[in-house]
């Protein structure tokens, strides 16, 4: 690609300027990369707490084939980040469709916890009169919590499970069961330890946008969740979710039941007087490898494992190496 010259950036500024009176920074502009970054605008917090003060910072990114790609960043005083992006071949267009969305909508703010949310802006078909319509694909989150991160990253394909990561805030670590959120329900997956975080997935329904706002609803029913565990000691997790965390065991024990189950299905095939053209014996001598196959085809791999009993911890505290309140 070949650089921007100074006469491409001005026509390229011209909307904004007329817009919102934006000024190019010229100190973080790449030319070379074709991006042109605005100087920051402060916005005071909103009077009914439904946003912080926030910082909001565009780039425009160009291709000389006259696409371009302009992003909203909203960085709040803790350093929450909430992104929106959009494309189109139209300069002006996407700025008015980024000053559409409100800050409010990127924004989940509770006593407890507070959730940034990162859409793209996509086209959704045409209205009557063959006005364009869009819709906001949630693409990524991110909620913090009594010095917990957690993270969300959705997948563009339908059936693929989005990803969940819970890290420390400020060092340490903290040491949490696998079904710390599995006792949610089916929806979401056990824990895993990676480093000082632990990730996990979360089923999401359907195709957009009802995906989007299923992953968001789940979204905050986890943050709630942990919003409320993580403020209590370990042992209280044990006693308040007994049942559910037995559930998430006997869930956990089904493909190692299945796998258990047909070695003596497939030993009394021959007692059965099957004829050996029927379909059904024919089933049950190739059940093995169709459920191994089956195994490969499913969005999340099941585990044969032996799930481990739930018991009671007995550390006093989730968190290691943290101060009280961090």
């Amino acid at each position: 690609m070949s650089p921007l010259t100074h006469h491409e950036i001005l026509a390229l500024v011209a909307p904004f300027a007329r817009r919102g009176g934006r000024h190019v920074d010229l100190a973080a502009t790449d030319r070379a990369e074709r991006r042109i970054v605005f100087k920051p605008i402060e916005h005071a917090a909103h009077p009914e707490g439904t946003t912080p003060a926030l910082r909001e910072t565009l780039a425009l990114d160009s291709s000389e084939t006259g696409w371009f790609a302009l992003t909203r960043e909203l960085t709040t005083g803790s350093g929450l980040r909430a992104v929106l992006a959009t494309e189109g071949n139209d300069p002006g267009e996407l700025l008015a469709r980024i000053e559409a969305v409100p800050a409010q909508r990127q924004f989940v703010l509770r006593p407890e916890y507070e959730i940034a949310l990162t859409h793209q802006i996509e086209s959704d078909g045409t209205r009557g009169g063959g006005e364009s319509a869009t819709r906001l694909r949630l693409t990524a989150a991110e909620g913090r919590l009594d010095g917990v991160v957690l993270r969300l990253r959705m997948s563009r394909v339908a059936g693929v499970p989005a990803e969940l990561e819970l890290v420390p805030a400020s060092g340490g670590t903290i040491d949490v069961p696998e079904d710390l959120l599995a006792v949610l329900g089916w929806p979401w997956s056990r824990l895993t330890r990676s480093g000082e975080a632990w990730e996990g997935l979360l089923r999401v329904r359907g195709h957009e946008p009802e995906r989007s706002r299923d992953a968001a609803a789940k979204l905050e029913a986890t943050a709630q969740h942990l919003a409320r565990t993580l403020a209590e000691p370990p042992a209280r997790f044990h006693e308040r979710m007994r049942a559910a965390r037995w559930r998430v065991t006997m869930r956990r024990a089904v493909p190692l039941l299945v796998c258990l189950a047909l070695f003596p299905a497939t030993l009394a095939v021959p007692q059965l007087g099957l004829d050996e053209n029927s379909v059904v014996r024919m089933l049950l001598f190739h059940a093995p490898p169709l459920l191994l196959l089956l195994f490969f085809v499913l969005p999340e791999m099941p585990r044969i494992e032996i799930p481990p009993l739930p018991r009671r911890p007995t550390a006093p505290t989730w968190r290691k190496g943290m101060a009280p309140g961090e």
